[in-house]
């Protein structure tokens, strides 16, 4: 459901649900701003509109309803934008109650998909070493990030298997330990196509596919994206968004930094053998 508003005088938009509720979160919409999308018969307070009361939670003849007019609209060649009222600002109205009901998506703080991600990755890195060395492999600079061979022995597994818990669970260990999921703008599982995409869009835009020096630029622009849009270019681009199912608390944060901290005393454990072969290999490069 594309969403319009007025700020700064100027009508704003169109963008997804989801987007226009992480700028909310991050304060780059006014709450009072007035908004319309297809469906809503006047321009409306922002917090008042149907799409965001119900968050994707929308009743099956309003859902009909919605997409009527919306293939309607689009049979016409455009949106039938009412003409925005004079006030510019909106008040709550004394006595009113909500047309429709639902649960808002909640999007979580940038640290908190960051921990989730971390998590994944760290647990995805033992797991990877661990399979390594119970089969006896020696050791081979093929297996380190960021070289050629890495993109197929550690980049595509992370990416199907992200894309196996994305689309049966709707989300991944590192975020289910804090209570994350990953849903569509209308706060849907994602299909497997999809999930498969998001999780491409990760590895490369979001990891670097594991380079050392393309994971701290692409780990550094996510989190300043994150931190000042409300959402990662990824969601943008695909529509999904992370949603916080509950509250967090100290202790969910806690047990995923233990987690990650175990994971990276178990990395340190499984590469002990390869050590002074790692150490012989970068000694050597050096000199090239």
């Amino acid at each position: 459901m594309d969403i319009y508003w007025i700020q700064d005088h100027e009508r704003k938009g169109p963008l997804p649900e989801v987007e226009v509720i992480s700028m909310l979160e991050a304060g780059l919409i006014p709450e009072n701003a007035r908004a319309w999308h297809a469906g809503c018969p006047e321009w409306v307070c922002i917090r008042d509109l149907p799409a965001l009361k119900g968050a994707g939670a929308v009743s099956r003849e309003e859902g009909e309803r919605r997409n009527g007019r919306e293939e309607r609209l689009e049979n016409a060649g455009g949106e039938d934008v009412p003409a925005l009222s004079a006030d510019a600002d909106c008040l709550p109205e004394e006595g009113g109650e909500d047309a429709e009901e639902g649960v808002p998506l909640v999007v979580p703080y940038a640290y908190v998909r960051f921990l989730g991600r971390m998590a994944d990755v760290m647990m995805h890195m033992t797991l990877y070493l661990a399979v390594l060395r119970v089969s006896g492999a020696a050791f081979n600079p093929g297996f380190l990030p960021g070289s050629y061979e890495a993109l197929l022995y550690l980049c595509l597994p992370m990416v199907l298997m992200e894309t196996a818990f994305l689309g049966t669970l709707g989300t991944t260990p590192g975020k289910a330990m804090l209570g994350v999921s990953v849903r569509d703008y209308r706060g849907r599982r994602l299909s497997f196509p999809m999930a498969f995409r998001r999780s491409l869009f990760v590895m490369v835009l979001g990891l670097g596919c594991f380079a050392p020096s393309l994971m701290l630029l692409a780990l550094f622009f996510s989190w300043w994206w994150v931190r000042r849009f409300g959402f990662t270019p990824w969601d943008r681009k695909l529509g999904t968004t992370d949603v916080l199912n509950g509250s967090l608390t100290l202790r969910k944060v806690v047990m995923t930094l233990v987690l990650i901290i175990l994971c990276l005393q178990l990395i340190y454990v499984l590469l002990i053998p390869w050590l002074p072969e790692m150490e012989a290999y970068a000694a050597a490069s050096g000199q090239m």
